[in-house]
């Protein structure tokens, strides 16, 4: 069975966010609870220890002590507040072909018991997933074909809806549930639009627009075809669609949108080429190896799994489970929302379960933390590395605010 990673109780400790970090040099509190910077040019002091700014008035300024520090960081008035980590957009793309249904597999790797379709095990992972990581995940369903394609060898079997069946939201296990067909359905019908599939799906997370982390789960058990530039009907579905791979590099380089990409079954064997030795049409794509399909897939959606095969290979319902845990496991969220945002931000620290976390500028390479928008707004951080596997099972991550003295 898989496990259920439980969401961190994450707690911030933040200041200057309900109280001042200092006065306005006039004994009053500063009305927007923050010590502005041209207030603290007033208080600081010039370090000499005489009272005040040089302009022979007294009373206008803070006694500087002489000794150099005054402008030390010191720790603002502290106020808690909950720190929550941002839920990431994805979107499940699902492959709902006729072979889905069609073909049988152990699903539990159990000679002893019935096979059951793949479609059945699928439903079943999803139902699993998306219940028990609900409220980590944004969950939005996305059918390859839709579910009014049918068997005919035409457009017909390429049919998929836009936007998606069920929209990426908070809390939507229900939906995701209601939105696809159930797990003994006979509407498992059509051909294997992915672009389509993969097009809709990312018009949808563009179109949500936040700024919050969003990936696409691609679940296949062949080859993609139903291209929509096909001269006729043996090019709909005996050519693979070469416009996939493009979609999935453009989305990972152009919108950091990462694709996962699991196979069910999927065979390394080149394909029959129709016509030859009397070969019939089978709607499946010719002369091509499914499994370097996803291979290829895989490393341009940026989210390889790396070993004997860069797409997630499985052979059975224990399989695709354990896939899905991995992927989820990888996609949770590392991005935390600062509320409010520091009035010094070079002077925030993280501390994660009592260890600071360093500070670095790229989260590919480094462990430790940075800020979402280096430049600004600085309204939320990203735990980078090695810090950010430790979040998943921290007791607390906090940030710790500065003020400069004053």
């Amino acid at each position: 069975m898989m496990r259920r990673k439980l969401a961190s109780a994450w707690a911030l400790a933040s200041a200057c966010g309900l109280t001042a970090c200092g006065n306005d040099g006039n004994g009053d509190e500063a009305n927007d609870g923050f010590t502005s910077a041209e207030t603290m040019s007033e208080t600081a002091g010039d370090g000499d220890g005489d009272t005040g700014d040089g302009d022979g008035d007294t009373g206008d300024g803070d006694t500087g002590d002489g000794d150099g520090d005054g402008n030390q960081p010191i720790p603002c008035a502290i106020a808690e507040a909950d720190l929550k980590p941002v839920l990431p957009h994805v979107v499940l793309v699902l492959d709902k072909s006729g072979s889905m249904i069609e073909n049988t597999w152990d699903h539990d790797d159990d000679p002893l018991t019935p096979e059951v379709s793949r479609w059945k095990s699928l439903h079943s992972v999803v139902t699993f997933v998306v219940t028990n990581f609900d409220d980590q995940f944004e969950f939005g369903a996305q059918l390859y074909p839709s579910t009014s394609a049918t068997n005919e060898h035409n457009a017909n079997a390429c049919l998929v809806n836009s936007p998606p069946e069920v929209e990426a939201a908070p809390g939507n296990a229900v939906g995701v549930l209601l939105g696809i067909p159930t797990g003994n359905s006979q509407n498992i019908r059509g051909g294997t639009p992915t672009s389509a599939g993969m097009t809709s799906a990312l018009d949808h997370l563009i179109a949500i627009d936040d700024g919050d982390p969003a990936a696409i789960i691609l679940v296949t058990d062949g080859a993609a075809n139903c291209r929509t530039d096909a001269a006729d009907q043996f090019d709909r579905f005996e050519t693979y669609d070469p416009n996939l791979l493009g979609i999935v590099t453009d989305a990972y380089n152009d919108l950091s949108i990462a694709t996962y990409v699991i196979g069910i079954d999927i065979s390394n064997v080149v394909t029959s080429i129709t016509g030859v030795g009397g070969y019939p049409p089978d709607g499946e794509p010719d002369g091509i190896s499914p499994y370097e399909k996803l291979n290829e897939l895989a490393l341009a959606g940026g989210k390889p799994k790396g070993g004997d095969e860069d797409f997630y290979q499985t052979q059975n319902e224990i399989e695709l489970q354990a896939a899905i845990q991995a992927i989820v496991d990888d996609a949770i969220s590392c991005t935390v929302a600062l509320d409010p945002s520091p009035v010094f931000p070079d002077l925030l620290e993280v501390v994660l379960d009592d260890d600071t976390v360093p500070k670095v500028v790229d989260c590919e390479s480094e462990d430790g933390w940075m800020y979402t928008n280096p430049d600004g707004p600085y309204d939320s951080l990203e735990l980078c590395g090695t810090w950010c596997a430790a979040s998943v099972s921290a007791e607390f991550v906090k940030a710790e605010y500065y003020c400069e003295a004053g």
